[in-house]
């Protein structure tokens, strides 16, 4: 496929992500005329506005996570469900609203030490001789995930009759979100930009082989950790906000490095519009496809993401 101009990319997602939201702040189970979307207590910005931002910085921390991942780990599959981050912040989540709903107004914090919690177990049982392998990364990250993925169902069958809730969560949904969890996203989105655009181009570099790697002096080792934390920490505070959105982290990367090639340098901002667009999209959609009834983000993400995912594999083989 030919690659196309960087610039051009970007001026097509920028546009497109700015049509996006205005169309967000404007359509749902009610239109807004734009005379009254810009008045300061209006529905527009008062609800809508918070969760059109929050779509746009999920997207950005899942599609830069999961291009993190799939360059460390030199694999095309990767994602940030595959270190037990979604999972990890599902059972966090689960735990709370089911095991003790008391305590439902600390969800967020739960979800965020879920991922922590598990991303930690699975970067312990992936060192071998001092060093993280990416392989067993990866293999250590889908058997961890596959546990956890085990007790949330088992919670959710144990508790089935106050499961709705859980279950919305764990599809991913940004209904009810507000600028306080706005709050608690940017920073960690901006700290994640800021260290990656600081370290892009080690993304490159570890393309290469860890022998080639250690003969040109490079610590590959802290290298490895400070990217992986990068990602745990952008796709974290995401899920911890927003839920279990997947796809994004897995085929949003690819695409992009469809569009403008393998440089880190191209395909990491385009990864960043493309997940925010593509989460804005799933999240206007969610709204307007049967209003008042709304559908979770993360399945919209799910059956644009499936297909595409499907087409990536047969294409790519």
């Amino acid at each position: 496929m030919k690659k196309l101009p960087f610039a051009y990319i970007v001026t097509i997602l920028v546009f497109l992500i700015l049509f996006t939201a205005f169309m967000s702040l404007k359509v749902g189970a009610v239109d807004i005329s734009f005379s009254k979307m810009i008045e300061p207590n209006s529905l527009s910005i008062k609800y809508r506005m918070p969760r059109m931002i929050i779509a746009f910085l999920v997207g950005i921390n899942m599609a830069i996570a999961g291009a993190i991942l799939q360059s460390i780990t030199k694999n095309p599959l990767a994602s940030p469900d595959i270190v037990g981050v979604s999972s990890g912040s599902g059972l966090g989540a689960i735990i709370v609203l089911l095991v003790f709903p008391t305590m439902s107004g600390m969800i967020t914090l739960f979800a965020f030490l879920g991922a922590i919690i598990s991303v930690i177990i699975v970067i312990s049982l992936s060192y071998q001789k001092g060093e993280i392998r990416p392989l067993r990364l990866v293999l250590t990250g889908v058997a961890v995930s596959s546990g956890f993925t085990a007790i949330i169902t088992f919670l959710i069958v144990k508790y089935a009759l106050n499961s709705s809730q859980a279950l919305i969560w764990l599809k991913g949904s940004l209904y009810a979100r507000s600028w306080q969890h706005i709050e608690l996203l940017w920073p960690w989105t901006l700290a994640g930009l800021v260290i990656i655009i600081l370290n892009y181009r080690y993304l490159n570099i570890l393309q290469l082989s860890d022998e080639s790697l250690i003969g040109i002096g490079m610590q590959v080792n802290r290298t490895r950790l400070l990217m992986l934390a990068t990602s745990v920490g952008l796709a974290a505070s995401a899920v911890s906000i927003a839920g279990t959105i997947g796809f994004v982290g897995l085929v949003v990367p690819p695409l992009s490095k469809l569009l403008v090639g393998n440089d880190s340098k191209y395909y990491l901002p385009v990864s960043g519009l493309i997940g925010a667009l593509l989460v804005m999209i799933a999240d206007l959609a969610g709204r307007v496809v049967h209003p008042p009834l709304e559908i979770p983000a993360g399945i919209i993400t799910a059956i644009l993401g499936a297909p595409y995912f499907v087409y990536l594999l047969i294409a790519r083989k």
